[in-house]
């Protein structure tokens, strides 16, 4: 062996270190994805997700979350700038944290992905988690017991979902955005003007 090899492979082990700390900071750690197993985004952490991406025909819809705990806020970003509905997102996030695919193709054909719509996607959602980011895309082909084909990222695998998986790619804006001031209390019958304190009463 080379005198110079340790180093090499400790130059290597740096690079691949720092590509990990600059482009999958803020994604779910080994054991938070081993403790989903099972789930459809194994890899998609709720409370780490800062950004949800909703791509459906010609509808684009963004959401970006500021803050943590009780300073946390949601924002609509695109296609308009408006604040958004905190249960709204809630739900909607808790539906996908806990989807499950009804049935998943490890192995599928190119023939497969063109019968599934996969060249071709009609819709995508990806999630933002820090610099880590996952994508997660419907097929324009559908099942013949309903629901949809899905691929994460660009793996090879492709997983059947239910209808109620399905649906969550067609959320539009106005679903999110938050109606008026919700929670804001009335003031208006406060702000009758009162008598001027330096005039006196007839």
């Amino acid at each position: 062996m080379s005198a110079r090899t340790p180093i090499v492979l400790l130059v290597v082990a740096a690079v691949l270190f720092a590509y990990v700390m600059l482009f999958e900071r803020g994604g779910p750690g080994r054991k938070e994805i081993e403790s989903r197993s099972g789930l459809l985004l194994e890899a998609v952490v709720r409370e780490r997700i800062t950004r949800v991406r909703i791509a459906s025909g010609d509808e684009r819809v963004a959401l970006v979350r500021t803050g943590e705990g009780f300073d946390e806020a949601w924002t609509l970003e695109e296609p308009r700038e408006a604040p958004a509905d905190p249960e709204v997102i809630e739900d909607y996030l808790r539906n996908w944290e806990f989807a499950i695919p009804v049935r998943t193709l490890q192995s599928p054909s190119p023939e497969d992905l063109q019968n599934f719509g996969m060249e071709t996607p009609k819709a995508e959602v990806s999630f933002e988690m820090g610099r880590a980011k996952v994508r997660i895309s419907l097929g324009s082909g559908a099942p013949v017991d309903g629901g949809g084909y899905v691929r994460i990222d660009d793996r090879r695998q492709i997983s059947v979902v239910g209808k109620d998986v399905v649906a969550l790619f067609e959320r539009s804006a106005d679903a999110f955005e938050l109606e008026g001031d919700a929670g804001a209390p009335d003031l208006s019958d406060l702000l009758v003007a009162e008598p001027d304190a330096g005039v006196a009463a007839p």
